[in-house]
């Protein structure tokens, strides 16, 4: 999904595209409300126009190694703006902003904490995820899995063969429904595991769902990264607005942080 920001009307779009390329932001899909919204602060105080595309993070870092020129790339896990860095595709990546881990459920497993990998466990129990690799959310959903085994014995190997990997290979399209909301609404899933900021999207719109947080000693704390093309100076730019306070902010309201 790519949008354009910073650009006033459909004539000043189409007269903007055709004078220059527009500089290039690429960001993880869990990031797309947020990223918007710190977009349009950044332009309040004088941003440049830009476009941005969002994907999953594995997939977009792919993209940057086989060519593809970005400005900025703000990823749900540092492990791929660092790998960028390393190759001198990006300039230093930073941490930003970080994401937790939650379930979201229907009411009549009656999930709760104490409960939550006897429930995931059950067969009866369809869970849902994202997809290890190209997605973090799928990456740090399997860490979890390893976690719980400490816990619960055989916990890895059942949910390892029973997820079903819904999300994290595509964004949907403008106007089409998270993947998420489907998964329950075309009866695919009991149970979803997913990042905490996209439980609280998806309930928004699924009100009867529950929503419950991992607990600490299992969850897997997702870090964030930013980095810039070193030769943007607008890219360099939009990485030092987004660690600054204003922008933090708007990350905290969305859940974030």
């Amino acid at each position: 999904m790519v949008t354009i920001h910073g650009i006033s009307s459909q004539t000043d779009m189409a007269s903007s595209s055709m004078d220059k390329v527009l500089p290039v932001i690429v960001a993880a899909g869990s990031l797309c409300m947020v990223m918007d919204e710190i977009i349009r602060a950044y332009h309040a105080q004088g941003g440049s126009a830009f476009s941005v595309k969002y994907g999953p993070s594995g997939k977009l870092r792919q993209e940057i190694e086989a060519g593809a020129k970005v400005d900025v790339f703000a990823s749900a896990s540092t492990e791929h703006t660092q790998a960028l860095t390393q190759q001198e595709l990006l300039g230093p990546s930073q941490i930003f902003t970080h994401n937790d881990l939650c379930v979201i459920a229907r009411p009549e497993l009656n999930l709760s904490t104490g409960n939550m990998l006897e429930v995931l466990s059950k067969p009866s129990v369809r869970v849902a995820t994202s997809t290890p690799v190209s997605d973090p959310m799928g990456d740090y959903t399997w860490q979890f899995f390893e976690k719980a085994e400490k816990k619960y014995a055989g916990f890895y190997q059942l949910l390892d063969a029973k997820a079903r990997k819904l999300s994290g290979t595509s964004v949907p399209a403008a106007g089409e429904k998270l993947p998420y909301i489907t998964a329950f609404e075309d009866d695919k899933a009991d149970a979803y595991i997913m990042y905490c900021t996209n439980a609280v999207i998806t309930k928004r719109a699924l009100p009867h769902l529950n929503v419950v947080r991992i607990p600490d000693d299992l969850n897997v704390r997702s870090d964030y990264g930013i980095a810039a093309d070193l030769h943007s100076a607008f890219g360099k730019d939009f990485v030092r607005f987004i660690m600054q306070t204003p922008a933090q902010n708007i990350l905290k309201k969305h859940g974030f942080g």
